[in-house]
């Protein structure tokens, strides 16, 4: 029998980081330079404020007009769930379809900082199933 995939075996390590004066303009060209989808705000220790996706961006600021020049902790998620690297896929595959969110954030046990992030498309590579699985389960409960 194979051990279930963990986390820390598809997360993109180490997470692109950006803190919370980052201006949008700055934090979506990083994005575009390092081919991501969201980027983790960090304060200076390195602890995890929040993370901020494509889609905020576009929802947030360029939807509604404002400068490109907001802080990004004017926009991001704060608290965002996230996951421990010794996380199962299929548990970071159920907690991204019950909660209806593409990335996850993944954090070390020993001192709660990030190491990496997992997004539905890393999931949806290494095992379609569970994303399909994810969305039945949610269909029943919702």
């Amino acid at each position: 029998m194979t051990a279930e995939p963990l986390v820390r075996d598809i997360m993109h390590s180490p997470p692109i980081t950006v803190t919370p004066i980052t201006p949008v303009n700055d934090a979506a060209q990083l994005m575009i330079d390092r081919g991501v989808g969201s980027l983790l705000v960090v304060d200076d220790s390195g602890s995890l404020m929040g993370i901020v996706t494509k889609t905020d961006i576009v929802r947030e600021v360029v939807a509604r007009g404002l400068p490109r020049s907001v802080p990004i902790g004017n926009i991001m998620t704060r608290n965002p769930y996230f996951v421990f690297e010794d996380y199962t896929v299929k548990e970071a595959a159920e907690l991204m379809g019950s909660h209806t969110i593409g990335h996850l954030p993944v954090l070390s046990r020993e001192n709660m900082r990030p190491v990496g992030v997992v997004s539905k498309r890393d999931i949806i590579r290494l095992a379609p199933h569970y994303i399909t699985l994810v969305y039945v389960l949610r269909s029943q409960v919702g």
